[in-house]
């Protein structure tokens, strides 16, 4: 990822994540704090338009995600819904990727997005998708997130 797409992926999602669940976003995280975070959720969603198609990922610690979904639900410490934390994290997703290619792009290109997809991961994975280096790394409210965005000409 390039330079200026991380600052605008770190631009999205700080206003994505004070704003919709009141959590704050720091960059360049330590190394230990993104290390060992056992199960994990990644989440995928699609896009093209006539110009331009990719895909942007993100994956972070199932607790988090349940947090996610704690605090956008507003239920905090409350029992929350079976899937709600995969449906946060879909969300966010989908609202991510809809604020950045608007920011990349300009609101004159329209884009189709695909449904976002889920899917769980284990500590072992977690490990690879960092250490390929495809990923960039942010901290919400010290939780890890691991975000890429791919984009095909």
């Amino acid at each position: 990822m390039t330079e200026d797409d991380h600052a605008l992926m770190m631009q999205v999602f700080s206003s994505v994540f004070e704003n919709f669940a009141f959590m704050f976003v720091e960059d360049d995280p330590e190394e230990e704090e993104v290390g060992a975070q056992g199960p994990f959720l990644q989440a995928e969603i699609s896009f093209k338009s006539k110009d331009v198609a990719g895909v942007m990922e993100i994956a972070a610690p199932v607790g988090f995600c349940n947090e996610l979904a704690e605090n956008i639900l507003g239920d905090e410490g409350a029992d929350i819904p079976e899937g709600a934390g995969e449906n946060a994290l879909k969300e966010v997703l989908n609202v991510s990727c809809g604020y950045l290619l608007a920011e990349k792009f300009g609101t004159e290109e329209v884009f189709d997005l695909s449904i976002p997809k889920i899917r769980g991961g284990a500590e072992k994975q977690w490990h690879a998708l960092l250490e390929g280096g495809a990923y960039d790394v942010f901290l919400i409210d010290e939780a890890p997130l691991l975000a890429r965005l791919v984009l095909q000409p």
